[in-house]
C-alpha cells in the first residue's frame, strides 16, 4: 500500500496507477477525473455520486453551453449520473464521506489564487474525515480510465460491508459510461441500492424531463439560454436472482431528482454486483437526445460491463501507442503520464470541439476555448494523435464565420477569432476585461496550430478545404489591422501582448507582431502549396511588420516603450518557441536570461515549459531539466497528479499546464520541429534522466519512434516511406522499417 495521498502507484510493477489509501481525510485530497473525450465526470472520494467538499464534482459534456444573454455564454454543468449509493438504514456509504453537520461550504482559503472562476485547495481542504471507513483505497489507472475504489464500511448501526466501485466512461463508445459497485456484507438483513442523477450537481440547466421505470431512470436537461439539451438515461441491472417480484419495483426519491432505489436481502459473506450503464447524448449529436440515450444505454446493458470494459482498454491502448517513456525517474514517468491523460479525456477523433483550460473537468474560466488550446494543448496531441489533433480544429473552421464578423466590426478584412470563444465562435469575454478586444494575438496563434498541422500531415485536401480558408482569412486581418508610417514600416498599435499585467493598450507588442508576420507568410505558402495564387499583399504586408530590438540589452522589448517591469507569463521568450523567429542563439539568450527573472514567482504553470524547451534548444540541459521542475513540481495536486493553474490555486485540472509540460518532452528534449519536406531533430539529455523515448510519432504517413540516450539517439521507421531526418544540419534517411542512430547533443551550460 502506498502512503496516504503519495499518488504513487499501486502494484510496484504497475506505472500506470495512481493510488491513494486516504479516503479524504487528510490534507491534499484533489479528487479523480476520468472522461472518454465526449464527457467526462469527477469523482469523488466515495467513488461514486456527488461532493461539494474539498473540489466540488462536476459532469460535463461537449458542447453544452448556455446562451449569452446579452454577456457571455458559460459552460453547464449535468446531474451527477455516477450514484449508486448503499445503505442499511441506519447511513449510506456516500455519507460516510461527507462533512460533519455545519461544516462549512467549500470556499477558498486565504491566499488562495482565484483564476478563472475555479479554485483548487493547497493547504487545508475542508473535508470532514470519512466516518466509519476503513481499508481504504482509490486508483486511477491511466490504461484504462477506470478509476476503482474500495473500503470496509461500518455504518452507524455497527453493520460491517466491503465495498468497491468501478467507474468509466467507455473511449469505445463516445455517449456511454459505467458505474458498477460489489457490496460484501458482514450481515444479514436489508441492503438498499440507490440509483439516482443527482441534480445537486447541476449547474446553469433546467430539467425539462425526468422519469422512472423498472430498471430505468432519465432526465433531459436544457442549458439556459441556449435551447442546447442533454439526455441522461442509467439502465441498472443487479444479480440475476433478485429480479423476481418485490426486487425490480423502483421507489421515485422524493426530491425531484431522477432516482429510484432497490432493496435487496443480504446474506453474511455473499457478494451482490449492481452495475449501471449510462449514456449522455446532447441535441448536438441527435435530433432527439432521449430517444438516442435511451437506446445507447440499452444496448450497452445488453453488451455488459466486461464487453464494455474490454472495448474500452482496447481504445485506450490504441491511444497509449504514442507513449512518452521517461528513463531513470518513475515519479516523473507518473507525471508525463498523467499529463497525457487527461489531455485525452477531454478530447475525441469523433467530437468537434475545443478543450477549454480546465478540458471537461470543470466550468473553470466558463469553458472557454482560449490561445490555450492552439498554443498549449494542441501540440501536445498532435505528433501521436493528429487524427484528434484535427476534430480540435474543426471547432475553429465551424466557426469562422463567426471570427469574420468580429473583424467586420472592428473595421477590418479577414477574420478575428475571439479571445474567449464558446457555443457560437462569437467573443465571449466577459464585458469588464479588455482582453476581448485587445489581446488579437489569438488569431495568430490559431493559424500556427493550422500551419503546424499542415506541415505535420500533407493533407492537401484538408488544406485546401479547411486549412487555407482560415489561414487566408487570418492573413486578410493582419493585413488590414496594420499601420504604416511614413518610412512604410507596418505597426500593429493598440493590443495586449500574452502578459496580461500589459492591460496597456500598448503599441508594437514583440509577440503579436512576430505571430502576424508569420501568419501571412504561412497563408502565402499554403496558397502555392495548393497551386493557388497569394495574394501578394500578405508577403509585402509581412516584411515590413516592425520587429522591435533593443541595441542597447540585446532583447526584443516587450512592447513599445516597455520598461522592465514584472510580467504574468511567458511572451517574449516564446518568439524561439514555438514561432521559431529567424534570430540568432545569443538574441534568444538575451530575452530568456532578461525576462526570467523578471516573470511573476506565482504566474500560471505553462510559463516555466517554455523557458525549459527553450533552454534545451540553446543546448544547456542543467537548465532546462531545472525549469522541467519548476513546471510540474509547485503545481501538480496529489495524489492524482493534476495540475492547478498556479501554485497557489486557480483552475483545476489546469490542461494548459499539462500541455506545456508534455511539450518539453515532445519538442524541448528531442528538438522536434516539423517541415513540409522532412523533420528536424536536436536530441539532448539532462543528466538526471537515463532516457526519453518519444514513441509512435507520426509524420506525413510515416510511424516512427526516436529514442534518446545519451549515448546516441534512435530514430526507428515502423511504417511508411523512408523519413528524411535533419540533425545538426545534416540531412539522412532512415529507411522503411530500418534504423539510423544521431547523436545526442553534449549539454553546454552557459551560465
Amino acid at each position: 500500500m502506498t502512503a496516504p495521498n503519495s499518488g504513487g502507484p499501486g502494484p510496484a510493477d504497475d506505472a500506470w496507477v495512481l493510488a491513494t489509501d486516504d479516503p479524504a481525510a487528510l490534507v491534499g485530497y484533489h479528487p479523480a477525473f476520468t472522461g472518454n473525450g465526449r464527457f467526462a465526470a469527477r469523482v469523488p472520494a466515495a467513488g461514486n455520486g456527488f461532493a461539494d467538499t474539498p473540489v466540488r464534482t462536476q459532469f460535463h459534456v461537449a458542447g453544452l453551453y448556455t446562451g449569452r444573454d446579452g454577456s457571455w455564454s458559460r459552460k453547464a454543468s449535468l446531474p451527477a449520473w455516477s450514484t449508486l449509493d448503499v445503505s442499511d438504514g441506519s447511513g449510506s456509504f456516500n455519507a460516510a464521506f461527507t462533512g460533519p453537520p455545519g461544516a462549512p461550504e467549500s470556499a477558498p482559503d486565504e491566499g488562495e489564487l482565484l483564476i478563472g472562476g475555479d479554485w483548487a485547495p493547497v493547504t487545508s481542504p475542508r473535508a470532514g474525515t470519512a466516518r466509519g471507513v476503513e481499508r481504504y483505497r482509490q486508483c486511477l489507472d491511466l490504461h484504462t480510465g477506470a478509476i476503482t475504489t474500495e473500503a470496509r464500511w461500518t455504518s452507524p448501526a455497527g453493520r460491517v460491508t466491503d465495498v468497491r466501485y468501478e467507474v468509466f466512461t467507455d473511449r469505445s463508445r463516445p455517449y456511454v459510461a459505467v458505474v458498477s459497485v460489489t457490496v460484501t456484507p458482514h450481515w444479514e438483513g436489508e441492503l438498499v441500492v440507490t440509483d439516482a442523477l443527482d441534480e445537486r450537481a447541476a449547474l446553469r440547466i433546467r430539467t425539462v424531463e425526468r422519469g422512472v421505470d423498472p430498471g430505468q431512470i432519465w432526465a433531459l436537461v436544457e442549458a439556459e439560454g441556449s435551447g442546447v439539451t442533454a439526455a441522461l438515461v442509467s439502465v441498472l441491472h443487479g444479480p440475476d436472482s433478485l429480479r423476481g417480484p418485490g426486487h425490480d419495483t423502483p421507489v421515485p426519491a422524493p426530491d425531484g431528482t431522477a432516482a429510484h432505489t432497490i432493496p435487496v436481502r443480504t446474506s453474511p459473506g455473499r457478494p451482490l454486483t449492481f452495475t449501471k450503464y449510462v449514456s449522455v447524448v446532447t441535441s448536438h449529436t441527435a435530433d432527439d437526445p432521449l430517444s438516442a440515450a435511451r437506446a445507447q444505454a440499452e444496448e450497452a446493458a445488453r453488451e455488459g460491463r466486461e464487453r464494455l470494459a474490454e472495448d474500452n482498454r482496447r481504445a485506450w491502448q490504441r491511444e497509449w501507442e504514442g507513449d512518452i517513456v521517461v528513463r531513470g525517474d518513475a515519479l516523473l514517468q507518473r507525471r508525463v503520464r498523467a499529463s497525457k491523460f487527461y489531455l485525452l479525456t477531454s478530447v475525441h477523433e469523433d467530437s468537434p470541439w475545443s478543450p477549454s483550460p480546465s478540458g471537461l473537468s470543470s466550468d473553470g474560466y466558463n469553458g472557454h476555448v482560449f490561445w490555450d488550446t492552439e498554443t498549449w494543448i494542441w501540440p501536445g496531441l498532435l505528433p501521436q494523435h493528429p487524427h484528434i489533433a484535427r476534430s480540435v480544429l474543426d471547432y475553429r473552421v465551424a466557426r469562422l464565420d463567426a471570427a469574420r464578423d468580429a473583424a467586420a466590426t472592428g473595421g477590418h478584412r479577414g477574420a478575428r477569432f475571439p479571445w474567449e470563444s464558446g457555443l457560437t465562435g462569437e467573443e465571449d469575454t466577459p464585458e469588464w476585461a479588455p482582453f476581448g478586444r485587445l489581446e488579437q494575438h489569438v488569431s495568430a496563434d490559431v493559424a500556427l496550430a493550422f500551419w503546424q498541422y499542415w506541415l505535420a500531415t500533407g493533407d492537401e485536401h484538408w488544406l485546401r478545404t479547411e486549412g487555407l480558408p482560415v489561414l487566408g482569412a487570418v492573413a486578410d486581418f493582419w493585413a488590414s489591422r496594420v499601420t504604416t508610417d511614413a518610412e512604410g514600416r507596418c505597426h500593429i498599435n493598440a493590443v495586449i501582448p500574452p502578459d496580461e499585467y500589459a492591460v496597456g493598450p500598448h503599441d508594437d507588442s514583440v509577440y503579436t507582431n512576430v505571430a502576424a508576420r508569420e501568419s501571412l507568410r504561412f497563408a502565402a505558402r499554403a496558397a502555392e502549396a495548393v497551386g493557388q495564387s497569394a495574394d501578394p499583399q500578405w508577403a509585402e504586408v509581412a516584411n515590413r511588420i516592425v520587429v522591435p530590438l533593443d541595441e542597447v540589452h540585446g532583447i526584443h522589448p516587450e512592447f513599445a516603450g516597455y520598461k522592465g517591469q514584472l510580467i504574468k507569463q511567458a511572451d517574449v521568450v516564446m518568439l524561439a518557441y514555438p514561432w521559431e523567429n529567424p534570430q540568432s542563439a545569443e538574441a534568444t539568450r538575451a530575452d530568456l536570461e532578461y525576462y526570467a527573472p523578471r516573470t511573476h514567482e506565482d504566474g500560471p504553470s505553462m510559463t516555466d515549459s517554455v523557458h525549459s524547451i527553450v533552454h534545451a534548444e540553446l543546448g544547456d540541459a542543467k537548465a532546462a531539466f531545472e525549469y522541467t521542475r519548476r513546471s510540474v513540481e509547485p503545481f501538480v495536486r496529489p495524489p492524482f497528479e493534476q495540475f492547478a493553474e498556479a501554485r497557489s490555486g486557480g483552475a483545476f485540472t489546469f490542461l494548459t499546464g499539462h500541455g506545456g509540460f508534455l511539450q518539453e518532452f515532445l519538442y524541448g528534449y528531442s528538438g522536434l520541429r516539423w517541415r513540409a519536406d522532412r523533420i528536424v531533430l536536436a536530441p539532448i539529455l539532462p543528466t538526471e534522466l537515463d532516457g526519453v523515448a518519444l514513441q509512435r510519432l507520426r509524420w506525413r504517413g510515416r510511424v516512427f519512434d526516436v529514442d534518446i540516450r545519451h549515448d546516441g539517439t534512435t530514430v526507428r521507421l515502423h511504417t511508411g516511406g523512408a523519413l528524411p531526418v535533419e540533425t545538426a544540419g545534416t540531412l539522412r534517411h532512415v529507411p522503411a522499417g530500418g534504423e539510423v542512430t544521431i547523436a545526442t547533443r553534449t549539454s553546454t551550460p552557459y551560465r
